[in-house]
């Protein structure tokens, strides 16, 4: 049955409708310094004009309004996890409605998910528009049954072949995952708004309650990989990040496609992460969780010591529960290396980044007290550090530059005494403003030799 409503659809697909050049109004950036996010979302034109245009997007000729007719007059109620890999309904929050500058508030749901993970369409759809903007970046509108209109932003790039007039099945290729637009420089997600048939904006995460079967997802794939313009690259990402998923299908038994196959082989598997104690846990933990699994976790939380929760989490001891000390620590840290929604649960997004952050005694600095008043152990940074690269170095390098005047951050995390062990946008901020005061070129945010030796200067 998932494929019949396509079979129907495309018996009506004719040469593509010709898309239409948009104007994308610009809003000044939201910054928040406590949680390493400067980007900005949505329009700034007033929502009637808004709805107006949606509106007319979907009444532009007789054929698309046939392929349009075709997906039915009933709205779906429940809506499938539109990127493919590494996201399910229990690792989002809902954020719709959330301050924006200028008055605004925001108007889609931000799934965040790995850079270059295709993005699907959770229903059968037909291309409306596809384009560039200021501040949407790369993206995709659809309409979708019931009258709605999905709209997908801040897209890597757009799928291969997907163009306006397009008639797209259950699990099409819409595009990946991206950080374009005003979102660029801050995390990869995907921003995604459903409008109703009057144009209106409404809530996605309520219906956000569907997920693909691991044989949907693997049929998926195999369609898309024969679409996009580096199977074998892609291939290779999707191993990188989300190698258990492939094991778990050819566990049950499930056809991999041969570049998948291909890139497990010869991709190398990254270690298991581990914190002070033991491998850190592979599957989904939350209140109540308990066992050796929650023990590993606790154990990285109070290693990593991102602030007064993690104290806490450490006064209290790797227990083996799951509660609501574990919860704020985890929070806690989360908050600190930008991963949104900070939400307390540990899922693939979480366990994507600390995969990609192990911390260990090689990370240690051989010491870390700060030079008082010109005098003291100033400690060494014995590594390059750079975005995105987490350790107790990091921590230290913050402790350095709050205590020279270049301030990561005014309060909360990254601020004198709540450093932390992650490099984000905030800390890559204050390293380029003390590059530029001590004359070191490019005053690019990367801490090399040159600059770490500025470091340890009194």
């Amino acid at each position: 049955m998932r494929y019949a409503v396509t079979a129907m659809l495309c018996a009506l697909l004719a040469s593509p409708f010709a898309a239409v050049a948009q104007t994308i109004a610009t809003s000044s950036d939201t910054i928040s310094s406590s949680t390493n996010q400067w980007y900005r979302e949505g329009s700034s034109e007033p929502i009637s004009v808004r709805r107006e245009r949606i509106r007319g997007y979907r009444q532009q000729s007789s054929e698309l309004q046939q392929k349009i007719t075709a997906l039915g007059s009933t709205a779906n109620a429940s809506v499938l996890m539109p990127v493919l890999f590494g996201v399910g309904v229990k690792d989002i929050s809902p954020n719709f409605g959330d301050p924006r500058s200028g008055g605004r508030t925001h108007e889609g749901e931000d799934i965040m998910a790995v850079k270059g993970t295709p993005i699907i369409s959770p229903t059968p759809a037909v291309v409306l528009r596809i384009g560039t903007g200021e501040t949407e970046g790369n993206y995709v509108y659809t309409a979708n049954p019931g009258g709605e209109t999905f709209i997908y932003m801040h897209l890597d790039r757009i799928g291969e072949g997907v163009i306006s007039g397009l008639v797209l099945g259950q699990g099409s290729l819409i595009g990946y995952v991206g950080n374009t637009g005003n979102a660029s420089g801050g995390p990869a997600h995907l921003h995604f708004e459903i409008h109703n048939n009057s144009g209106a904006p409404m809530d996605p995460f309520p219906r956000l309650t569907g997920e693909l079967s691991l044989q949907e997802k693997i049929a998926d794939l195999s369609a898309i990989l024969t679409q996009t313009s580096d199977r074998i690259t892609l291939s290779q990402l999707l191993v990188t990040n989300f190698r258990g998923t492939f094991i778990a299908a050819l566990a049950a038994n499930i056809i991999l496609p041969l570049s998948i196959v291909d890139a497990l082989a010869s991709v190398p598997a990254a270690p298991a992460p581990t914190g002070a104690g033991g491998v850190l846990p592979a599957g989904d933990l939350d209140i109540d969780s308990s066992g050796a699994l929650v023990i590993a976790l606790q154990k990285y939380l109070i290693q990593a010591a991102s602030g007064a929760a993690a104290a806490r989490l450490a006064g209290a001891g790797a227990t083996g529960y799951f509660g609501i000390i574990t919860k704020a620590a985890l929070v806690e840290y989360q908050v600190a290396v930008g991963i949104s929604p900070p939400s307390g649960y540990y899922g693939p997004v979480t366990r994507a980044f600390i995969a990609a952050h192990p911390l260990g005694a090689s990370q240690t600095p051989a010491s870390s007290t700060l030079p008082a008043g010109g005098s003291g152990t100033t400690p060494a940074l014995t590594r390059d550090l750079y975005r995105n690269v987490s350790g107790e170095d990091v921590r230290t390098l913050q402790k350095l530059l709050n205590a020279k005047g270049f301030t990561v951050a005014p309060a909360g995390p990254g601020s004198p005494g709540n450093e932390t062990i992650y490099f984000g946008p905030a800390t890559e901020a204050a390293v380029i403003r003390f590059q530029a005061a001590r004359g070191i070129t490019p005053s690019a945010g990367y801490v090399g030799r040159l600059t770490r030796a500025a470091l340890a200067l009194p």
